[in-house]
């Protein structure tokens, strides 16, 4: 796959890209927009399904998205919820409640498969992200 992209990269180059250039304010301001929280719903979605390899409730789960830079949910909690419901529905998680009345929610086998689908699409996109950067 790789070896596809640097071929794509050189023909670009080639062709595309030849006569175009960028300032190094251009530069730093793409680097900063690459490098910035993305809450774009797939990259939402990966970090969901990542972080549910292992039981957690969706307070847990709230928490440990803030933690990753995500303020998608600080004003409105109960979108996760709607979320969560969605991959129940999908067959992607399943839940649980435990005895003190909490629900949990996992990752399930086509789970796993769609996060690890996701996974090879995400890099894949930063791969040629930094290609066409030059790094």
């Amino acid at each position: 796959m790789e070896n596809r992209l640097n071929k794509l990269r050189k023909s670009m180059e080639k062709s595309t890209f030849n006569e175009l250039s960028f300032s190094e304010k251009m530069r730093k301001e793409i680097h900063k927009q690459i490098n910035m929280p993305d809450e774009r719903d797939e990259v939402v979605t990966l970090a969901i399904l990542q972080l549910l390899l292992h039981e957690k409730t969706g307070y847990e789960l709230t928490g440990l998205l803030r933690s990753r830079g995500f303020k998608k949910f600080e004003d409105n909690e109960g979108s996760l919820y709607t979320i969560l419901h969605t991959f129940e529905q999908k067959r992607l998680i399943a839940s649980c409640w435990n005895e003190e009345g909490a629900k949990l929610y996992q990752l399930i086998d086509k789970g796993r498969k769609y996060l690890r689908k996701l996974e090879k699409n995400a890099a894949s996109g930063r791969i040629v992200m930094k290609g066409l950067l030059g790094e």
